[in-house]
Order: structure tokens, then sequence, then C-alpha cells
């Protein structure tokens, strides 16, 4: 987007739209104002792309959103004890939580899809049925030595492919089997 790619801008407009139409009007409870606010953030973020230094996409969209709702409802003429309330509106943490869970689990069965038949099917066997090394050896009538290559490799791949995509901390503290398989690899 930086670069003036209009096709990337469309693709992260198209990709939140529908979550940031939800929780704004949250906060507006009217379809008007939320388009126009939603219309001003990304008209912002599009004519200053190259000032703009964006760390975590989603988390600027949300901020950048409720901001923008909470400065308009100010413009209303609230009274304080009403914008002391709205200053302490975030993401409820299950909406959020449950967003990135479901963003998570595509990355991780993209990230599965792509691995080698066998490779897939031996990392589903280890870590979603809970098979033992020595019984996937048995079942696939491999060596012990391969069952735990065939692992590596799948791990190592759905690591790169997940820390690509996801940051370490939200792993840590939400996804237990994700973070089992990570320190199997480190």
């Amino acid at each position: 987007m930086k670069e003036d790619n209009l096709l990337a801008f469309t693709q992260i407009y198209n990709r939140y739209w529908k979550r940031l139409f939800v929780y704004t009007y949250n906060i507006l409870k009217d379809e008007g104002y939320v388009e126009d606010t939603l219309q001003e953030v990304f008209i912002t973020i599009w004519t200053k792309r190259g000032e703009i230094q964006i760390q975590n996409l989603k988390g600027y969209l949300f901020n950048a959103v409720r901001n923008k709702a909470i400065s308009k409802i100010r413009k209303e003429k609230l009274s304080f004890a009403e914008e002391s309330i709205i200053s302490n509106l975030s993401i409820p943490n299950t909406i959020e939580l449950a967003l990135e869970r479901e963003d998570l689990e595509k990355t991780i069965e993209r990230a599965l899809n792509d691995l080698p038949r066998r490779c897939r099917a031996i990392f589903y066997m280890s870590r979603y049925e809970e098979y033992s090394i020595t019984q996937i050896a048995n079942h696939f009538k491999i060596s012990h030595r391969t069952v735990e290559n065939q692992l590596h490799r799948a791990l190592k791949h759905l690591r790169n492919i997940v820390h690509t995509s996801v940051s370490l901390t939200f792993l840590f503290l939400h996804f237990s089997l994700i973070i089992y398989c990570l320190l199997v690899i480190i």
C-alpha cells in the first residue's frame, strides 16, 4: 500500500470492513455515522499511506475507528459523564480473541495443507490424535527417526508461517497446542 498499490488497499478494506462496521456500530448505533466513520478512516489511511508506520494493522484499524467514533460522539456535545464512559470503550476481549483465534486457525490450516500428504498425516496423528512416535512409526511401517524428521519438518513449516502472521505473544497466551508444537522445535 505504501507503494501506491490500490489492490493492496482494496484487500485491506475488504478484509476488515465488516468487522470494523460491527465494532463501530456497537459504539455509534447509527449506520450512517458508522459508514461515514469508516470512510473517513480509510480515506485518511490512503492519503497518509506514505507517512503512517503501522506495526499491527488490525489493532491500528480498530483504534483509528474507535477514536474517530469517539470524536463524532464528542461533536454531538455529550455530557462529561457520558464522555468518561465512552473513553473507556475498547474491543471486548472475547470478540477480539474470537477474531484472532479464527484468523490463527485459518493460517494454521492453510500452512498444514501446504505440507506433503504423509507429513501432514503424521503431524495430525501426533498433535491432534495424540499418537506416540512409536504408534505412528508402526502405522506407516517407517522408522522412529523418519517420524521425528517428518514432525520436525511440519513444525518448522508451521512455525515459519504462523510466525509471519501472528505475534508470538498471542500464541503463548491463547493456544497451548501451538505453544507445545513451537517448544518442541525450539
